[in-house]
C-alpha cells in the first residue's frame, strides 16, 4: 500500500475535523467492522488473553467517532449528533443480543452439562458478529440515507471531492 493510501485511512479513522462524504463513511465503517470482527474472534478463541482484545475493541470507538463527526459535518450538522448514533449502535447490539439469545441459549445449558462450551462458544461467536455487522453496516446506511450533503462550503470545510467517487482513498 502505498504511503498517500496509508495517510489517507489515517486521515478518514483518526481526525475528526472535516467533512467525508458517504462512500468514505462506507469505506470507514467496513474497515472499522473488518478490525472488530477479528478482535470478537480472538477474543473468544484466547479465553481469558482474550480480555486483552476486548478492551482492544474498546479502542474503535475513536475511529467510530471519526467518520460520522465527519460525515455529520458534510450535513453542516455539529459532530454531537454522532453520540445518538454510537448510543443506537449499543442499544441495537443489546435489543438484538437479548432477542437472538434463545437461539443458543439451549446450547449453553447443553454444553455446560456436557462439558462441552466449545460449540457454544462458537455458536456465540456466529450471533454476535453477526449482530456487528447488521448494526455498524445498517447505521451506515441510515446516516448516509437522511444525511445529505452541504453542496457548498459549511462552517467546516470545502466540499468533499469523493461524493461520487466508488473509492474514496484511489
Amino acid at each position: 500500500m502505498d504511503q498517500a493510501k496509508v495517510q489517507g485511512l489515517q486521515d478518514l479513522l483518526l481526525k475528526f475535523e472535516g467533512r467525508i462524504g458517504p462512500n468514505s463513511l462506507w469505506q470507514g465503517a467496513i474497515v472499522i467492522l473488518a478490525i472488530a470482527i477479528v478482535l470478537q474472534v480472538l477474543s473468544a478463541l484466547l479465553g481469558f488473553l482474550g480480555l486483552i482484545f476486548s478492551l482492544l475493541g474498546l479502542a474503535l470507538l475513536y475511529p467510530l467517532f471519526c467518520i460520522y463527526a465527519k460525515r455529520f459535518h458534510d450535513a453542516g450538522k455539529p459532530a454531537i449528533w454522532t453520540l445518538a448514533v454510537l448510543a443506537g449502535i449499543w442499544v441495537g447490539a443489546l435489543v438484538l443480543g437479548m432477542l437472538l439469545a434463545p437461539l443458543y441459549m439451549g446450547s449453553a445449558i447443553t454444553a455446560a452439562q456436557t462439558g462441552n462450551m466449545g460449540s457454544f462458544a462458537l455458536q456465540a461467536m456466529i450471533v454476535n458478529v453477526l449482530v456487528a455487522i447488521v448494526l455498524h453496516l445498517g447505521a451506515a446506511f441510515a446516516v448516509n440515507r437522511f444525511l445529505k450533503a452541504d453542496p457548498g462550503p459549511n462552517a467546516y470545510g470545502e466540499p468533499v471531492a469523493d461524493a461520487a467517487s466508488p473509492n474514496p482513498l484511489a
